[in-house]
């Protein structure tokens, strides 16, 4: 169980690492709904770990990260949502 549990706290490290330099690279932007899946699955896997080590530091940073990027997904898909709308407003 030890090792399985590492092995989600390595992927959740990874997909934040990955986010961040492609982000860096500007391959994808910040406000992308990419963006912001990479950094959910990351904090969750990295949250997963630190809950079954009991690491409460990393608990919290990695459950905030978690919120925020979110919350940026929320704003993203609101975005597209709206952009759709005034899309369609225009061709009618």
């Amino acid at each position: 169980m030890v090792n399985f549990v590492a092995l989600i706290g390595w992927i959740g490290v990874s997909c934040c690492t990955i986010g961040f330099l492609l982000l860096n690279l500007k391959l994808i932007s910040f406000d992308s709904w990419k963006y912001q899946m990479i950094n959910i699955v990351g904090g969750l896997g990295l949250v997963t770990s630190a809950l079954y080590f009991r690491d409460l530091p990393n608990i919290t940073s990695n459950s905030m990260w978690v919120i925020i990027a979110g919350f940026g997904l929320y704003k993203s898909f609101n975005a597209r949502k709206l952009a759709k709308r005034k899309k369609t407003l225009q061709v009618n």
